[in-house]
């Protein structure tokens, strides 16, 4: 059952199906934030925009990784947003009737962490009716998507090895 269900959430990934998605996910699945242990969503009502979001915003998805056990898969993408690549892993931890009980999202690099946070908190914002918050996080996010991606191809390869 648990490689079904990982199957369903990377199959409705690829082809962006909200339906499939909810399918996979109990009715009262819990899905934590890359971006902060201070957000999460909980229930098919709130993973919906969520989904959404995501879906209308991740290109060129590719899975490369899932494992695990019939309690706990997880599983491993890498994709574009915007013009940043992510890779992220996914946490899926299933309950007894094979649905994902609670999912934990880990994205990396910074600067594709960085992108997704500008690109899905002001949409995400604006779909739960917070329109203020909408324009300040679309505000927000820019100066600190142009420190990251300068600091990500100037500073951070100072302290590679010699090359």
């Amino acid at each position: 059952m648990s490689t079904e269900t990982a199957e369903r959430y990377r199959r409705a990934l690829e082809t962006r199906d909200v339906e499939l998605a909810l399918s996979a996910f109990a009715p009262d699945a819990v899905v934590r934030s890359p971006l902060t242990s201070r957000v999460r969503f909980t229930g098919h009502a709130e993973l919906r925009p969520l989904l959404e979001v995501a879906y209308s915003h991740l290109r060129d998805v590719r899975f490369h990784t899932d494992t695990g056990d019939e309690a706990t898969r997880v599983v491993v993408y890498t994709a574009r947003i915007g013009g940043e690549e992510i890779e992220e892993a996914a946490v899926l931890k299933l309950g007894e009737d094979g649905l994902i009980a609670e999912v934990t999202l880990f994205v990396r690099p910074l600067p594709g962490l960085v992108a997704l946070m500008d690109a899905f908190g002001p949409d995400i914002a604006r779909r739960n009716g917070r329109t203020f918050a909408a324009r300040l996080l679309k505000v927000a996010a820019k100066p600190l998507l142009a420190m990251v991606r300068s600091g990500d191809k100037r500073a951070v390869p100072l302290a590679g090895p010699r090359g």
